[in-house]
């Protein structure tokens, strides 16, 4: 049975005549981070200027993010991460908070 057999609603050609945008499931390690931005390690790069959302967990909570990607550092060697930086955008006050409320603990213990 071929795949036009299988549904329900035939498609159509659109030969790139329309773009999307699709949000990439990928793990990262935070290297820096601050009330606007941090800068991400990832075993591959996404592309500048691109939105990505972030889910940092802290502590017992989970901070959801929407950032723009402002840098992109290839990785020297093969097999090592790209280093990414992001600055955050709209941040919503919960998330704000829990994330103000995160990095005093961190400055604090660092002192």
């Amino acid at each position: 049975m071929s795949d036009a057999d299988r549904r329900r609603h035939s498609r159509i050609r659109l030969d790139g005549r329309m773009v999307g945008r699709a949000t990439v499931m990928t793990d990262f390690r935070v290297v820096a981070l601050s009330e606007t931005g941090a800068a991400l390690e990832m075993d591959a790069p996404i592309a500048m200027g691109s939105r990505c959302d972030l889910t940092l967990d802290v502590a017992d909570a989970r901070i959801d993010l929407k950032a723009r990607v402002a840098s992109v550092e290839e990785p020297a060697r093969e097999g090592e991460p790209c280093r990414v930086g992001v600055d955050f955008e709209d941040v919503d006050a919960e998330d704000a908070a829990l994330l103000q409320a995160f990095l005093q603990r961190e400055r604090r213990s660092d002192a």
